[in-house]
């Protein structure tokens, strides 16, 4: 019994000392002339260069990145702005595509579509002007009431005052309104033109794919 206790207790007394053995910790980092050296630490002016905290084996526990200089850290600031943009902007392309695809299923599809909005802010445009044709006629009769009073030496009303300069208002905000549609229809035939040519894109890419599954 007595020789099978000490037999355990150096099995396990080994087993623990391979143990302590294995987690034993070196740092690797390189030196100033660009060798790599191997320690059980870290010079404080071998820091900012880095280093990796290995096990006997040579297996890395971690790492530590060198820290960077101020352009250096301005040049990865700039990457990772744009490598964001990037993505971002191959999200709103994904995004897009897929509208089209729900959309549409032809790019004659695309045409009428332009066509019914386009002729929809037509109507629009058509309604302002009306509007405003009957503001400046309502303006020129006002005027003309105004000047009747004035030749007789009659005071022009307040009321009056204030109707024709509220027209006047209507008249300034009816022609931005006016100008702001007519913008619409550049806009919007340049969009839909865009959409036009992404869906023949899409549709080229989807042709060269099915000839290049069906080729054999």
């Amino acid at each position: 019994m007595a020789v099978s206790r000490l037999i355990l207790l150096g099995v396990l007394v080994l087993t623990v000392a391979s143990e302590l053995s294995a987690e034993t910790l070196y740092y690797r980092y390189p030196s100033t002339n660009g060798t790599v050296v191997i320690d059980s630490s870290v010079p404080p002016e071998a820091v900012p260069r880095g280093y990796d905290v290995i096990r006997v084996d040579g297996s890395v526990v971690k790492t530590v990145a060198p820290k960077l200089s101020d352009e250096e850290r301005k040049a990865r600031s700039l990457e990772l702005e744009v490598a964001a943009a990037r993505a971002e902007a191959d999200a709103k392309t994904r995004k897009w595509d897929q509208s089209l695809l729900l959309r549409y299923s032809s790019v004659q599809d695309i045409e009428v579509a332009k066509v019914r909005a386009i002729n929809d802010i037509k109507v629009r445009i058509s309604i302002l002007k009306s509007n405003l044709s009957v503001i400046k006629q309502q303006i020129l009769s006002n005027q003309s009431e105004a000047a009747e009073l004035e030749r007789r030496g009659q005071k022009v009303p307040s009321a009056l005052t204030e109707t024709l300069a509220s027209l006047r208002r209507e008249v300034t905000t009816t022609e931005q309104h006016i100008s702001s549609r007519k913008q619409d229809l550049t806009e919007i035939a340049e969009n839909y033109e865009r959409d036009k040519a992404r869906f023949e894109h899409l549709q080229d890419q989807a042709e060269k794919r099915l000839q290049y599954y069906t080729r054999d």
